[in-house]
């Protein structure tokens, strides 16, 4: 026996640990900006992979591992299966990637740490979700999550909080109407829009599916009581009679306790009198103001940090979920129209107050307009949801009209006052045209499985067919297809498609969150935030813990119904013709069929015990490899900043050498370091760092620097023509590569080496004519995407003319 305790207890603490390990994620998120900077990471990964070693090394030793009520998965859904494997394989990828000859194997290493991060997370929470105690751990953790980045984005905007990327500023109409757009702790609207539209979505679909449970008085109740019982004492008194008719009976006892259950839809407690045969049921109100209350507290800020994010992206996909979701759950269309009718009206009154002082407001008015409209958002949202409920035929009508009302004013307010970005031309939308079109033909280049991590990141340059500013490719799908081909993007949209069914049969009030990751992932790089990747795995396992306490609720319940009803038919009837012979029946079948499944998980856990040791020894490698990863990785990244705030040069030579020791695949510490060195040790360096990253065009540019104040004019014209190919729309590349075969001429003029001088000053000529063509090409396109000015510069105009003069001599 106390070995059993000892099981039980370890494994309650390995629940609690696990469920530390998903706030955590969810802390760091919040704390690395929404995990979008892999360099910020490693020190989070670095405890992150030590933690999943401990939980692994638990697994191995084999405490509580034959808890089949723990550990099985015979009751795991085969979807949520592919949810938790996909990610595994997503990170098998990027170790292919990573052993062979990736494009960076810098980017490669950052996404095999995020995957692993990923895989990790994914099993504790669905984890989490299988145990009583850790669903309600990881239930409550999302609203706090949300909560926290809602409000410390609005309190950063009445100066309470200090963010200081919370507000974007921009003097592009095009991009902000008023100039400045809430980035909460993203630092990007888009993407903290696209979140808020997320938790705004579950909390509003919860409230609307608490909306529509159709509730009674206390007077219905009551009289509904009495009949139940006045039909369970008739029943008894006619089986007492007609023994011979007691199947009979019995089926219409179990049937008025099913019309019950489907009238009220309540939690019952039933209570049995064996004397008399009498039946009363006390039905126990669930519903109160608190519980309203609570589900009504998150909506309004979730509502002002979505409008005030400004991001177009993020309101259409909200919409476009929400519509999917009411054509299949239509009951849902007027509770949710009253749910949501006040908050929504109070966040379009604040953003548009805060949009016209351009998100700048001193505290206290700010905190007095966000507690104002919030408080009042409760209260006229606690009204209508009474009014919707106990409300009936025109009453509840007009409620509804009040309702609709409400949300087409603050729709209204907040349309004319972005009118201009909705209705008129938009170039972003034009630049993600021009990055979709360079990103499908690089992924032509290498088709089924990319070309490793950071694909678009490290050869957009190369790729771009216009001069645009863009290091991220704005698609989640595009980005993976980049990385892993077409057998990534299969898998990742596998692992879509059985999170959504799951989502869709088991919670479908979580199917509209989870369409907006889907849709709004495909229109901007939300996936290069770790935040989004552990939102789209939280939501399953929300799904999972609801499912799964539901499904033990019922079971409950109908053990409980059963036996009572027994016991109340065998005082007297026959035990052979038990009115709930059926229900003892189909009570009996269930366990019968659980005790088959356990002994089944048995069986293969008896007759496989080594291929679960083997894979355990696997996930345990994985995450020894991901931890020594990590560790380089900051302690190269720990040097770095050092090196970067010191002064004294040699202390920064020291500082950035043991930087690269740590971590030789970083092209940005190589090119630093390179800077610092000279003659062969700067070249040695580089050509290092190229074996890492060979299409690096800031390696390759700082090979052609090098070779340009050399003797050798064809290397330095190989490694000048090399970067120019990697990055073609670079004015000061050019520029500087023309300068350089112009110098490297007049030094062979002077040493008399008339042949060579000619061809540097040949080559310094052909290098600006195809810097003109390009620039008249350019030109000829327009200037709307020419976001990095590429065009004829003064310096190239007075070069043409000296290289003229140089010609001249010969």
């Amino acid at each position: 026996m106390w070995n059993v305790n000892k099981a039980r207890s370890l494994d309650s603490l390995i629940i609690y640990f696990s469920a530390a390990l998903v706030i955590a994620a969810g802390v760091g998120a919040c704390l690395l900006r929404g995990f979008f900077f892999t360099e910020e990471m490693y020190p989070f990964l670095v405890l992150w992979f030590v933690m999943c070693s401990a939980i692994l090394l638990y697994l191995y030793i084999g405490v509580g591992k034959w808890r089949g009520s723990v550990w099985g998965i015979s009751g795991v859904p085969i979807v949520v299966r592919i949810i938790l494997i996909v990610p595994l394989l997503v990170l098998s990828l990027y170790l292919i990637h990573w052993l062979g000859e990736p494009l960076s194997a810098q980017g490669t290493m950052n996404e095999m740490l995020r995957w692993g991060l990923y895989a990790s997370f994914a099993f504790l929470v669905c984890f989490c979700a299988l145990n009583r105690v850790g669903r309600q751990l990881i239930i409550a953790s999302w609203s706090i999550l949300g909560m926290f980045l809602s409000m410390s984005a609005l309190l950063a905007v009445c100066g309470v909080v200090e963010l200081p990327f919370a507000v974007a500023y921009s003097n592009s109409s095009e991009v902000s109407i008023t100039g400045a757009r809430l980035a909460g702790v993203m630092e990007y609207p888009n993407a903290f829009g696209a979140v808020m539209a997320i938790f705004l979505l579950e909390r509003l679909f919860a409230a609307a599916a608490y909306y529509v449970t159709p509730q009674k008085s206390a007077k219905k109740r009551v009289a509904g009581e009495r009949v139940i019982g006045r039909e369970c004492k008739q029943t008894g008194q006619e089986y007492a009679g007609e023994g011979l008719r007691s199947n009979e009976t019995g089926s219409k006892c179990v049937e008025v306790e099913r019309r019950s259950e489907k009238k009220w839809s309540k939690c019952e407690t039933v209570s049995v009198n064996v004397g008399d045969g009498r039946v009363g049921v006390e039905q126990l109100e669930t519903v109160s103001t608190a519980a309203a209350l609570l589900r009504l507290l998150p909506l309004f800020p979730y509502a002002a940090a979505l409008l005030l994010s400004e991001s177009r992206g993020a309101w259409l996909t909200a919409a476009c979920a929400c519509a999917a979701v009411l054509l299949l759950k239509r009951q849902l269309i007027a509770p949710l129209l009253a749910a949501g009718a006040a908050p929504m009206v109070a966040a379009a009154l604040l953003y548009r107050q805060l949009a016209r002082a351009g998100l700048a407001v001193e505290p206290l008015p700010g905190l007095l307009l966000l507690a104002g409209l919030w408080a009042g958002a409760l209260l006229a949202g606690l009204w209508l949801y009474r009014r919707q409920r106990s409300a009936a035929g025109s009453a509840r009508a007009a409620m509804l009209a009040l309702a609709a009302a409400g949300w087409t004013a603050a729709g209204t307010a907040v349309l004319l006052h972005v009118r201009e970005r909705i209705t008129g031309p938009s170039s972003t939308v034009s630049a993600r045209g021009l990055f979709y079109r360079d990103a499908w033909r690089l992924a032509a280049e290498a088709p089924w499985l990319g070309r490793g991590g950071e694909t678009w990141r490290s050869s957009y340059l190369a790729a771009q067919s216009r001069p645009y500013v863009g290091s991220q490719v704005h698609s989640g799908y595009l980005d993976i297809l980049l990385n892993l081909g077409f057998v990534g993007l299969a898998a990742i949209l596998l692992m879509l498609l059985a999170a959504g069914w799951l989502l869709a049969k088991s919670v479908p009030r979580l199917l509209p969150p989870f369409l907006v990751i889907v849709l709004h992932s495909a229109v901007d790089f939300d996936w290069s935030y770790g935040l989004i990747w552990l939102l789209l795995f939280w939501l399953p396992a929300l799904a999972l813990a609801e499912y799964k306490q539901e499904y033990q609720s019922a079971t409950t319940r109908f053990i409980t119904k059963s036996s009572l009803i027994t016991h109340s038919a065998s005082a007297t009837l026959p035990p052979a013709h038990s009115p709930s012979a059926n229900l003892q029946t189909m009570h009996s079948t269930s366990v019968n069929m659980q005790t088959m499944d356990s002994a089944f998980a048995n069986r293969l856990n008896s007759v496989y015990p080594y291929f679960r040791g083997l894979l355990i020894t696997v996930a345990g490698s994985f995450c020894l490899v991901l931890f020594v990863l990590s560790f380089q990785a900051a302690q190269g990244e720990r040097y770095y900043r050092q090196a970067v705030q010191t002064v004294d040069s040699l202390e920064k030579v020291s500082l950035l050498q043991q930087s690269l020791a740590w971590n030789p695949r970083s092209s940005r510490t190589a090119i630093v370091l390179s800077r610092l060195l000279t003659g062969e040790k700067s070249v040695r360096i580089l050509r290092q760092s190229l074996q890492y990253s060979p299409e690096n065009p800031g390696l390759s540019w700082e090979m052609a620097g090098r070779w340009m104040y050399s003797d050798d004019p064809v290397a330095a014209l190989y490694w000048v023509r090399r970067s120019l190919r990697l990055d073609k729309y670079n004015n000061a590349k050019w520029v500087k590569g023309i300068e350089g075969m112009l110098m490297m001429g007049r030094k062979k003029l002077a040493e008399g080496n008339r042949k060579e001088a000619m061809n540097c000053i040949a080559s310094g000529n052909e290098l600006l004519r195809q810097y003109r063509v390009l620039v008249e090409f350019e030109a000829s396109k327009g200037e709307q995407h020419n976001d990095r000015k590429f065009h004829m510069t003064e310096q190239a105009d007075d070069l043409s003319r000296r290289l003229s003069v140089l010609a001249s001599r010969f």
